[in-house]
């Protein structure tokens, strides 16, 4: 495999894409989309016994992605779901700078505001139920 699509497999494997075929001078590699946690909020708001569970057999039917790498001359094309690489490669350097700030102050100084705000919603949602059902 050449040099620059070894590197470029790499990196996407390192972001959780599988590859599933590769030969010298192309590669396939598999993913997922993003969850819609809006869209399953929702669906759980509007069908609150198994709105979630067809929401997680919809994603799971359809959230794969693919991605087709191979090298023209010294260049690497890629072709496929291009967007999903751009949005993982800008959210990695935002997941790196937490990652850090975690290790150097701490997982609870760091990510209190999170936690916070789940709780809420967890509460918020059990104040719903019990008052609605």
């Amino acid at each position: 495999m050449e040099a620059k699509l070894s590197q470029r497999v790499g990196e996407l494997v390192a972001n959780g894409w599988e590859p599933v075929t590769t030969t010298e001078t192309t590669a396939s590699l598999v993913g997922r989309r993003p969850f819609a946690w809006w869209l399953f909020l929702i669906v759980i708001f509007l069908f609150p016994l198994f709105g979630g569970i067809l929401y997680l057999v919809f994603w799971l039917a359809t959230s794969k992605a693919t991605v087709f790498l191979h090298t023209e001359g010294d260049e690497l094309q890629v072709a496929g779901d291009e967007w999903l690489i751009r949005l993982q490669e800008a959210q990695r350097e935002a997941y790196v700078e937490r990652q850090q700030r975690i290790k150097e102050k701490g997982f609870l100084r760091v990510m209190w505001p999170q936690l916070v705000v789940s709780l809420l919603l967890i509460a918020l949602w059990v104040y719903l139920l019990k008052t609605y059902w």
